[in-house]
């Protein structure tokens, strides 16, 4: 059999994952899930993870840095509790690519693919997970789902589950969700009938398309059991308080007890990281503020999943679609900058270390460059999935899931 390069490098990644899984399947029994923190917009490196201290004004921004947990790693002094953490985490601080609209941006840390006019590739929460019959959807967005997080050219079945409302209300619930089915389903069910009676026959895929979201959402309403995952109110208020009493935090929290029940995949999405004024004001002000809310987030999130014993099938994706310019414009903001941006990851199948590093000015990689297509290919090994799967679009084109050439960041990976 002959082995390209590509395949042949994959298959030395995948030998010590293999061993691992096997050997933390054997104790555990849980199958993985991942939690996608996107920070919709495009979260600055320079003022966050990737600092440069000593660099000029107009690079370093108004924001002070700190000394992190791993020796010459400097991030936001607006971020200690993670900062204490980051020794838990891996910190990719070379991710680079071409793609400064937000939309592309997002395609390709979504999917791993380079967008493309005629196809949509699929998030990663739209391909594993499925094949399980439970009564939880096997993937589920808080409190909505970015452009790029769906199904794509997969049947609109593996979409997520979107929750709606604002998770750090007094209020939230997910909308329907608690209704009596038994007073809600029959009405609806004959309305349905009547009119797919006036189509009549064949029916078309859409209809069992959305036959399918009926009975899953048939199912999730005539469960309690179910239901009570998507209640914040079963958690201590202490927990919550830890979380922090914000959208951000209070998405996490949820997030941590959905996969806890048995969801694959939870997208959290946190919009307002587009600063292109006053990035300084942008990132510290508020109620809360971006960084605040980010650090309560993360920090509870990395202890919690500990506590609960889940910090080894659960593995967290903190990433935005591009970094930030290296200078601040004259409106005091930094533009899109696809060229250095950095991504966090800690939880299952992954080994803190800090890999790559970026210029003096944070402008591009000095060291050890990262595409998207590796990073989402790191996912792919570190949750056990098959980094030689193909998909097929709805007219049977094969489509790989993991781009040719993208091999994983084996410094990050457990052995």
């Amino acid at each position: 059999m002959n082995l390209d390069r590509r395949q042949f490098c994959r298959g030395l990644a995948a030998l010590p994952l293999l061993g691992q899984q096997l050997a933390n399947g054997a104790r555990r029994g849980r199958p993985r899930s991942l939690i996608v923190i996107w920070l919709d917009g495009g979260m600055s490196h320079l003022d966050t993870l990737d600092c440069k201290p000593e660099a000029s004004p107009e690079i370093c921004g108004d924001l002070r840095s700190m000394r992190s947990a791993v020796d010459g790693v400097f991030v936001s002094e607006h971020l200690p509790q993670l900062a204490q953490r980051l020794d838990r985490c891996a910190l990719l601080r070379s991710v680079t690519h071409g793609e400064g609209n937000h939309d592309r941006g997002s395609h390709l840390l979504l999917t791993g693919q380079r967008p493309s006019p005629v196809l949509v590739h699929p998030a990663l929460g739209a391909v594993f997970g499925h094949e399980e019959n439970t009564v939880l959807p096997p993937y589920v967005a808080i409190p909505r789902a970015v452009e790029y997080a769906g199904a794509g050219f997969l049947p609109g079945r593996r979409g997520p589950f979107v929750v709606g409302g604002d998770p750090a209300a007094a209020d939230f619930a997910v909308r329907n969700l608690a209704a009596d089915p038994q007073r809600v389903r029959p009405r609806a069910h004959e309305l349905r009938a009547a009119l797919d009676a006036l189509d009549g026959p064949p029916r078309g895929s859409q209809e069992a398309e959305r036959d399918h979201f009926v009975a899953m959402a048939a199912r999730l309403s005539a469960d309690a059991a179910a239901r009570r995952w998507f209640d914040l109110g079963g958690e201590s208020p202490t927990l919550r308080q830890t979380y922090g009493r914000h959208g951000l935090g209070q998405s996490c929290l949820l997030a941590r007890r959905l996969v806890q029940g048995g969801v694959r995949t939870v997208l959290v999405t946190d919009t307002g990281w587009d600063h292109h004024t006053q990035i300084k004001t942008g990132l510290t002000y508020g109620f809360p503020a971006k960084l605040r809310a980010l650090d309560d987030a993360l920090s509870a999130l990395l202890d919690d999943l500990r506590t609960q014993q889940l910090e080894d099938s659960v593995l967290v994706y903190v990433a935005s679609e591009f970094g930030r310019t290296p200078r601040l414009n004259p409106l005091g903001g930094r533009d899109h900058w696809p060229r250095a941006q950095s991504v966090l990851l800690f939880g299952a199948g992954i080994r803190p270390a800090v890999v790559g590093s970026t210029d003096a000015r944070g402008e591009e990689p000095a060291t050890r460059a990262i595409a998207p297509a590796e990073v989402i290919a790191t996912l792919v090994a570190a949750l056990g999935l098959d980094p030689d799967l193909v998909l097929h679009t709805a007219d049977g084109r094969p489509v790989r899931l993991i781009a040719d050439e993208a091999a994983p960041v084996h410094e990050v990976l457990r052995t």
